[in-house]
């Protein structure tokens, strides 16, 4: 038949057809007759295929014979449907016409109408799809035609038809936020709004011409569909315009594009402007069109005050200046400015510019000033000390070398540490890190004569030269790089999916050894470290290349600066920079006005609350009562004050929050500032939908910080929460990591093949760098000058090497080898001796030359080289950087995707810098700063992003300010008033200086944590009105003080400053070290104080060393990370001695505090304690107070405290400070203060104790008491032998007196001393004890004396074997018919020779008898161990068996292989004839991971009657298993189902809330049905009898049918579980049954302990939750009425539901299952929920009393959830509501919580083989089917540990169930 031609099918040339041989066009490729046959396409076997299809070099044609060839790949690896939205992509690229076709308008138009429609599906992969392809040639020439369309002579309705039609679909397809947010679709958009741009921005003149025309037509529409087209219209035209203008900077200098923005806001209505706002306002301000637009409802125009704008008297930045630039970094534009000081900046002489705080002395007005004056402060503050140290250094590093000083630590800048003779060895590449240096230098001096180890502990301890520590190279030629010390372990390369061989893509980074990685400690001279320039910079590493190696002369060091990273500045130095020249910071004319205003600011409302329609919802404030609040509109606050539990000001603070864009709240100490903060937070999440709000962003300054306010949402049910940073503590957080969230998420196609693409690129460059890196370690080696001459000088290139060279070099002549390049140079004739330039010898012959001169050129030549060398190593740094960076994105694309999908995102301050492009994309509209008083101006600049319209400021400014490095720019400094630097922008806005408006705020008013007298002291000179909550005076009196609050005044000086320079910056007081310690043992004592209640302040980091050196002896420190950073970073934890010596005495440290908590005053802000120590330190005749004479400091020092507070402290050094002076004469007023501090004994409460100095503790007060004996008596009756002491003391002495307890059955004396528990039996030996068989034993224990019988004799006896009548020397105690006999069988095989085999075992054919058996048998291996054959055994020693199989294997081999040792005793004594002398206690389940195969062949070994028991125990051990199997699969249907049955009732609840419309008949008859029916109900008893109760009201009304339908399912299923049902249960009944029907009488004593009960537990915990579902149900559709509307009086008592809780809590914690216990506990408090209000039985007090017990209850349950996190996944999110539950006096149907889902989907999963079976790490078995080994990972359904494994590699802690006995009972059997 003739072969049909069919058309070619189009689908499959692009690779996409799905019918593969179904298709009814051709699928094969025409070839030409010209082409060349092409190679196989390599990505055509891979499972994604080629992505390139037809465009493809290579050939997509499969292989003779190979029946896919008919099929495109793509098809084959996706078989599945296309998507509605692959589809419609799919067509929309078929409307872009081909090249040679003319463009019709009815395409154009569908084009960009298609493309908008399927990019407002917001679909990730398609988005950026479609802006791929309109940024391809096809797509731009699409846009081309779109702009062409653009005449002027069209008339208006035309132009109108064409913007709607196909301009504003293309607007809002490019401007769309998600895809302007997209990093990875960047540099396509930037093509497309380049594109747009035009030739001398024609094209883009245009276009907005003809739209501009075209708005103004739209916006006069009269309807509602007009005016919201014209606003989107407005909005994605100005976001449009905005983008083309930022991107060609040449728009600001064409006057049309001014004339375009004039245009549009003359032609748009002022209210339609209003949606563009943002995008016009930022167009004004590029291209300087008039003032920016004001802010709607801002500030009212007042009378201005007009100052000078320029000091004279200064030396202006850059070319302002009159004596011109001071150096090559001084710049008038900020953006200018490198972060790090330049060579030439460092050893300028004149003073840096530093902008005061007076905004009218700035040489830039408004904005632009504050960010220059932010960012020149910042970076004087950070990087000026370090300019100043590395100055220094480079100065000595000049000098000759014979006048050169020691390098010295300069004691009045940062903290440096200098490392002499430093030479840079070679370069080094890295493949994520880039470019490395290997650097060496001189050991320190201290580790002179130390060994390697001792080299290393120094190292490690000292905290030296660590990973990202920041340094620098300083060289004596003048040059100065900056590098940071990175990991010198290489990188290993990614893991290809493609499988391809790793070692290809290696760079030289990962194959370096690890004997040549650098080394700090390796030798004893010098030390190695890898460093990593901070900086790109072409001149450095040019630098670096010219001076590698030793053979450079050079005086070198390195310079350390510990205290110093650089993210923690450069992020925020960098976002100034780009603010600068975007000027998009939001509120400016609020925080730098331009002209200041005389009188008060009004604060406009946050733009989206302004928008119509819009009002707050209330309903989080007020506990659920509705309420809204429209801003600017009158309010009715009762509704408000009635229900919210916030206090007046809190509520007053909230309000002033959500009514203005730029929010600012006070909150004096313990006033709740971060419980209004989350109340804001909640209020917001409460509208976020209705106000399109995004994620809301929360910045703290610290960790800690963050960390508090984060759980506390989480706590308050808060979902959608991420944390930026990796530097969180709290374990509650871990998971809502970035970094953990977006590993779920997946990378789109176009993700995917860019980073394909990338590491294509990325491999390529490192192959480069790798083959550059030896010719620029060397670049005079020959081959190098080899290349460069026959490149460049041929002729002298064949005059050297044109007869031939070998690989190194060298030439053959006459025999003999020589050097050619080596030879030439120094084999110049002595005649020749002209000196010419070598200009001048480029074409001079090479033999002419004079030895000069060839020693020149040469030189000339290498020079060359190397320069050639290093640019194209250059170029490839910049290639290698551009694919990083683009790499970089192509990450953070799927992080910017998680974050646009939460609602909160937790920040740090630094880590908002560091991601602030990416945070920049997220379009947040809220942002909310805590400790705002805390963090400098220029971290809260960078947190109010571009798009941000509401931002709340939280914090106090009578606290701790910002910190900063440099004492002169402080505002208590004299000198440093003029900058100011460390003054928030809270505290500016709040308190402004003279030059600054003052913006209103609100102020919390009513504090909760200090009592009375301790709040006195800040009431009185900082906050007036400052309330206490009647709370506070409830407070305890401090344990063993008679006062709560004291100032212990003393005159011991403090000490004097120390040689080690280190801690010479700080101050220490041995004295108050002494005092303070006595002080906190003495308050310990009292035994009432625990984890964290006492903390120890001081302002001194080196008084803060001292006291955790005192004090850790003695208790458990905590020291808080801040301090512990500050400590490291002055040097003042480098004795690592002494703590190891501490360490040690851990073992004696007290058990009555679990830690205590010393910290400095900075780093203790925002927390408290109930009993604050504080130590002073400062005394001295001077009165000098150091760092405690700013009010901020003292303000936090004195309101830490709850209960009590004592300073130890110089009054007379105290006494000038002015708040100092009121708060001792506050103390004196009421007698707080005084030379002796009094002690209170907590016996004898009379007896006076006063204190003065450490010992008189000791003296006075030994043991926490007074100093008389202790009168009361131990609880055993004994006397206290001790002083006087508190209660919890007296309770822990240990009595040493002689026991005189006795045990029950014998008077022999307890050995112990009393206080010790005693035996649980007597030990005493008693001699000669007769057993009841007649033999006597000589020493036996007391307790086993009195039972002897139960004693098993040891006495060897001779016994007759039952059955086989052999005669064996056995124990007494053996029981005989339970043993294998060992014996040689006795019977005769046929043949008439004696049976090879052992006693018991079925005779085997006379072909196996040893002595008729042929060669074949006799040669036969029987003995595996001695390798003996069945010829050579004695079968009197050593019988055989004969297995079914035919195979022979002596007694103790196949002893051996069955493993016979783990069911029976073998005695080690040889002297007994059989060597089994008894059974194992007990036998162990799941002891056999299989049946045993025959070791030649592999058959089972299942009809030996020897191991009869072990293979019963294999097969009990299968039934088990597929009973967890069938248990679990029946388990989770079930959960399943009542879940469905709690939402049914959910929903019936929310339906039953709306309206239905009935018949009035209908209705009226219901009503009088419930009315007959409302008679009380009570239900008591048992549940079964509660659930009756219900059927029975509930009789013909279906609502429960299902309920109690699955509720006998539920009953039924734990009835199957029960533990007798179970196969262990039923075999051991059985095996008893045929004992005692045989007349063996023996009692099986290890009754199986391994039942599994878990199940039952969990069934139990079903039909829990099943009757508390309907009970709740029940009672709260009003006691089963028609209507619910007229409910019946339900009456409770459900005393026994609890008692049924409270058995299901006592077995689950027995068995260790926590899951199970806390749930039993929610049920508990639910139960009590449920009762209160309508008990049948407990009055008001006792349900009270019972309410109390609840919470109790659920704080054990929170208690078993932190301490058993793994095994109770969600449950804290349960116990969370169930405290809800009671604080609201309400109950409902808990929500099953996600976790628990994902639980139980993996218990379905997790049981679903037979094969072989394994532990988690926590010892929870499950099993893997198939081949039997893991090559998966899960998570395990009971604690979700990691289970499983790869590659039949099991996982980490997964270990074989080869001992699953105390699993089981441990896990929950």
């Amino acid at each position: 038949m003739a072969e049909v031609h069919a058309k070619p099918c189009f689908d499959f040339a692009r690779g996409k057809c799905r019918y593969g041989n179904r298709c009814k066009f051709t699928h094969k490729s025409e070839p030409t007759s010209r082409a060349p046959p092409r190679k196989l396409c390599p990505y055509l076997g891979t499972p994604k295929g080629c992505f390139k299809a037809q465009q493809c070099k290579f050939s997509h044609e499969a292989l003779a014979g190979d029946d896919t060839r008919t099929r495109p790949l793509q098809a084959t690896a996706r078989s599945r449907p296309r998507t509605e939205l692959e589809t419609g992509f799919r067509e929309w690229t078929f409307l872009i016409p081909r090249r040679d076709m003319r463009f019709q308008v009815v395409e154009i138009g569908n084009f960009f109408k298609m493309g908008w429609d399927l990019a407002s599906k917001e679909h990730t992969e398609t988005g950026q799809q479609i802006i791929k392809k309109l940024a391809a040639e096809e797509g731009l020439a699409m846009i081309k035609a779109l702009a062409d369309e653009q005449a002027d002579g069209v008339g208006l309705e035309t132009r109108l038809c064409t913007f709607k039609d196909r301009t504003l679909p293309f607007f809002r397809t490019i401007s769309h936020p998600d895809i302007q947010s997209s990093l990875i679709l960047e540099t396509p958009l930037e093509t497309i709004f380049t594109f747009l741009f035009g030739p001398n921005g024609r094209r883009a003149i245009n276009l907005f011409k003809a739209t501009t025309s075209a708005l103004g037509a739209l916006a006069s529409g009269k309807t509602a569909k007009d005016e919201e087209l014209s606003s989107i219209a407005v909005t994605a035209s100005l976001a449009v315009l905005q983008r083309i203008v930022e991107l060609n900077q040449s728009a600001q200098v064409i006057a049309e594009f001014t004339s375009v923005v004039n245009d549009l806001s003359t032609i748009i209505p002022e209210q339609l402007l209003q949606a563009g706002s943002r995008s016009l306002d930022r167009l004004r301000k590029r291209l300087g069109v008039g003032a920016a637009m004001p802010l709607s409802g801002g500030c009212r125009p007042q009378q201005e005050s007009h100052r000078p704008v320029f000091n004279l008297g200064q030396d202006l930045p850059g070319a302002l200046s009159e004596l011109g630039p001071r150096h090559d970094n001084d710049h008038t534009d900020i953006f200018d400015i490198k972060i790090l000081p330049t060579t030439d900046e460092i050893q300028s002489a004149r003073l840096e510019y530093i902008p005061s705080s007076d905004p009218t002395k700035h040489h830039l007005p408004g904005l632009p000033g504050l960010l220059d004056r932010q960012f020149r402060l910042l970076r004087e503050d950070t990087v000026g000390q370090v300019r100043d140290a590395v100055q220094i250094e480079l100065g000595r590093l000049i000098k000759p070398a014979n006048g050169q000083s020691p390098p010295k630590r300069q004691n009045n800048g940062v903290r440096n540490i200098i490392y002499q003779d430093v030479a840079l060895l070679r370069l080094d590449f890295d493949r994520k890190r880039g470019l490395q240096v290997v650097a060496e230098f001189d050991q320190p001096p201290a580790l002179a004569k130390k060994g390697a180890q001792e080299r290393e502990e120094w190292w490690r301890n000292t905290k030296q030269l660590q990973i990202d520590a920041f340094v620098c190279l300083v060289s004596s030629t003048g040059r100065v790089i900056f590098f940071s010390v990175c990991d010198p372990a290489p990188t290993p390369p990614p893991k290809r999916k493609s499988g391809e061989d790793e070692g290809q893509v290696q760079s030289t980074g990962h194959r370096r050894a690890s004997d040549e990685r650098p080394n700090l400690f390796k030798r004893a001279d010098r030390a190695t470290l890898m460093l990593s320039p901070v900086e790109h910079n072409s001149e450095d590493i040019t630098w670096i290349n010219g001076h590698l190696g030793k053979a450079h002369k050079l005086r070198q060091s390195i310079v350390e600066f510990p205290g110093i990273l650089l993210p923690s500045f450069q992020p925020t130095l960098q976002a100034l920079q780009k603010m600068s020249r975007t000027l998009d910071l939001p509120f400016a004319e609020l925080i730098a006005p331009e002209r200041q205003h005389a009188g008060d600011v009004d604060i406009p409302a946050p733009a989206y609350s302004r928008r119509p329609g819009f009002a707050f919802n209330l309903e989080t404030l007020t506990g659920g009562e509705p309420l809204r609040f429209k801003p600017g509109q009158p309010f009715d606050d009762s509704t408000l004050r009635e229900k919210s539990i916030l206090d007046a000001a809190q509520q007053q603070s909230t309000m002033n929050a959500l009514s203005s864009c730029l929010a600012l709240i006070q909150g004096p100490p313990g006033t709740g500032k971060s419980y209004t903060g989350v109340a804001i937070i909640r209020a917001l999440l409460k509208n976020r939908d209705a106000a399109k709000l995004g994620p809301i962003i929360c910045v703290c300054y610290t960790n800690h910080a963050l960390d508090q306010l984060l759980e506390h949402l989480v706590k308050e049910g808060v979902e959608q929460l991420i944390r930026l940073g990796s530097r969180s503590k709290s374990e509650l957080l871990q998971e809502l990591n970035l970094h953990h969230v977006s590993k779920e998420f997946q990378p789109t196609k176009i993700e995917g093949h860019e980073k394909y693409q990338l590491y294509g690129k990325l491999d390529i460059a490192l192959e480069e760098i790798e083959e550059l890196m030896p010719g620029l370690k060397d670049p005079a080696r020959w081959s190098n000058v080899k290349d460069y001459l026959e490149t460049h000088h041929n002729h002298h290139f064949q005059q050297l090497f044109g007869r031939g060279f070998d690989e190194h070099g060298f030439q053959e002549v006459h025999g003999k080898k020589f050097n050619v390049l080596n030879s030439w140079v120094k084999g110049a004739p002595k005649r020749i001796t002209s000196t010419r330039p070598v200009s001048g010898l480029l074409n001079v012959d090479l033999k002419d030359m004079s030895g000069l001169e060839r020693s020149a050129l040469h030189k000339y030549w290498v020079q060359q080289c190397f320069n050639q060398l290093n640019r194209r190593f250059l170029d490839v740094l910049d290639s290698y950087r551009h694919i990083t960076d683009s790499l970089r994105k192509c990450h953070q694309e799927t992080n910017l995707r998680c974050l646009l999908r939460a609602q909160i995102i937790g920040v740090t301050t630094t880590g908002l810098a560091r991601n602030l492009d990416i945070l920049r994309r997220v379009r947040a509209k809220v942002v909310v700063l805590e400790e705002a008083a805390e963090i400098l101006e220029a971290h809260t600049l960078t947190a109010l992003l571009p798009s941000v319209e509401h931002a709340v400021l939280i914090g106090d400014h009578e606290q701790l300010r910002p910190q900063i490095n440099n004492y002169e720019f402080q505002s208590d400094n004299p000198r440093g008033a003029k900058f100011s630097l460390d003054l928030s922008l809270f505290e500016r806005l709040v308190h402004p200086q003279s030059q600054y408006q003052k913006l209103p705020y609100a102020s919390l008013e009513v504090q909760r944590r200090m009592y009375p007298s301790i709040a006195e002291l800040i009431r009185s000179t900082l906050y007036p009105k400052l309330q206490d909550h009647p709370s506070v005076c409830t407070y305890p009196e401090v344990e063993g003080m008679r006062k709560r609050l004291f100032w212990l005044d003393h005159n011991e000086k403090e000490d004097a400053s120390p040689l080690n320079p280190a801690q010479s910056f700080s101050k220490t007081n041995a004295w108050e070290v002494e005092m303070t310690a006595a002080l906190v043992s003495h308050l310990v004592r009292q035994g009432i104080y625990r984890n964290e209640d006492i903390a120890v302040l001081t302002p001194y980091l080196g008084q803060l060393q001292k006291l955790k050196k005192r004090l850790q002896s003695s208790f458990a420190i905590v020291v808080g990370d801040r301090d512990v950073e500050d400590m490291e970073a002055k040097g003042l934890e480098d004795n690592v001695g002494e703590e190891t010596v501490a360490a040690q005495g851990n073992v004696r440290k007290t058990t009555l505090l679990n830690a205590l908590r010393i910290a400095s005053v900075d780093n203790f802000q925002g927390e408290e304690a109930k009993v604050i120590v504080i130590s002073l330190v400062r005394s001295n005749d001077e009165r000098k107070c150091g760092f405690l004479k700013t009010s901020n400091r003292i303000n936090v020092l004195l309101s830490r405290a709850r209960h009590g507070m004592y300073i130890i402290g110089n009054t007379h050094t105290a006494r000038p400070v002015p708040m100092w002076d009121k708060v001792l004469t506050t103390l004196e007023r009421d007698g707080n203060i005084g030379t002796t501090l009094a002690l209170c004994c907590p016996r004898h409460k009379e007896t006076p104790i006063e204190v003065s100095k450490p010992d008189d503790f000791s003296i006075f007060s030994p043991e926490g008491g007074c100093n008389r004996r202790c009168t009361s008596r131990l609880s055993c009756g004994h006397a206290c032998v001790n002083k006087c002491h508190s209660e919890p003391l007296h309770m822990a002495v240990r009595c040493l007196e002689r026991c005189q307890r006795i045990k029950k059955g014998c008077d022999h004396a307890c050995p112990k001393v009393c206080g010790d528990p005693c035996d649980l039996e007597c030990q005493v030996q008693v001699p000669n004890i007769g057993l009841p068989c007649g033999h006597v034993r000589r020493r036996l224990a007391c307790h086993l004396a009195q039972v002897p019988e139960t004693v098993q004799c040891q006495v060897l006896v001779e016994t007759i074997m039952p059955g086989c009548k052999h005669t064996l020397k056995l124990p007494c105690a053996v029981p005989c018919d339970l043993l294998p006999c060992s014996k040689r069988c006795s019977l005769t095989l046929t043949c008439g020779h004696q049976c090879p085999s052992v006693c018991g075992e079925m005779c085997p054919e006379a072909r196996y008898c040893q002595k008729c058996a042929g060669k074949s048998v006799k040669d036969t291996m029987v003995d595996y161990i001695l390798g003996s054959t069945y010829a050579e055994i004695d079968l009197d020693e050593s019988p055989c068996i004969v297995p079914s199989c035919g195979h022979i294997l002596t007694l103790e081999s196949m002893d051996g292989h069955m493993e016979i040792a783990n069911y029976y005793n073998i005695s080690d004594d040889t002297s007994i004839e059989n060597s089994i002398v008894g059974l194992k206690s007990q036998s162990l389940p799941f002891s056999t991971s299989e049946l045993k195969n025959c070791p030649m062949c592999r058959n089972p070994l299942r009809n030996i009657n020897r191991y009869g028991r072990i293979v019963r125990r294999a097969w009990i051990d299968e039934a088990t298993k597929k009973f967890i199997v069938w248990a679990n699969a029946r388990f989770v249907p079930l959960a399943a189902k009542m879940e469905q049955a709690e939402s049914k009732f959910r929903e019936s609840a929310i339906d039953e809330q709306i309206p239905k419309s009935r018949l009035p008949e209908q209705a009226e008859l219901l009503t009088a049905l419930d009315k007959l029916s409302l008679e009380p109900i009570r239900l008591l008893g048992s549940r079964e009898q509660q659930i009756k109760l219900i059927r029975e009201a509930c009789k013909g009304n279906t609502r429960y049918k299902h309920s109690f339908l699955l509720r006998g399912e539920i009953n039924r299923f734990l009835k199957e579980v029960d533990e007798a049902e179970q196969p262990i249960s039923r075999i051991h009944a059985l095996v008893q049954d045929a004992r005692n029907h045989r007349g063996v009488h023996t009692e099986i004593t290890d009754v199986p302990a391994v039942l599994q009960v878990r199940n039952r537990l969990l069934a139990t915990v079903l039909l829990l939750r099943c009757d508390y579902a309907i009970l709740s149900d029940f009672v709260g559709h009003g006691g089963g009425t028609s209507t619910g509307k007229n409910p019946r009086d339900c009456r409770l008592s459900l005393a026994l539901n609890r008692k049924d809780c409270e058995n299901l809590v006592q077995e689950s914690q027995s068995r260790q299952q926590p899951q199970q216990a806390v749930e039993g506990l929610l049920y508990w408090t639910r139960f009590v929920a449920l009762e209160r209000g309508r008990s049948a039985s407990l009055s008001d007090e006792d349900m009270s009393a019972l309410v109390d017990r609840a919470h109790v209850q659920l704080q054990l349950a929170r208690d078993i959830c932190v301490a058993h996190r793994g095994q109770t996944p969600g449950m804290l999110a349960e116990v969370s509501a169930a405290e809800k539950m009671l604080r609201e006096a309400t109950f409902y149907t808990p929500v099953t919580n996600a976790e628990k889902v994902e639980v139980y989907a993996a218990m379905a999963q997790s049981f679903r083989g037979t094969g072989h079976w394994y532990h988690c790490a926590n010892g929870h078995p499950f099993t893997v089917g198939e081949c039997g080994m893991p090559m998966e990972t899960a998570r395990c359904p009971q604690c979700g540990a990691t289970v499983g494994g790869t590659n039949h590699v099991p996982a980490a802690g997964v270990t074989r169930a080869v001992d699953m006995d105390a699993g089981f009972e441990g896990g929950g059997r």
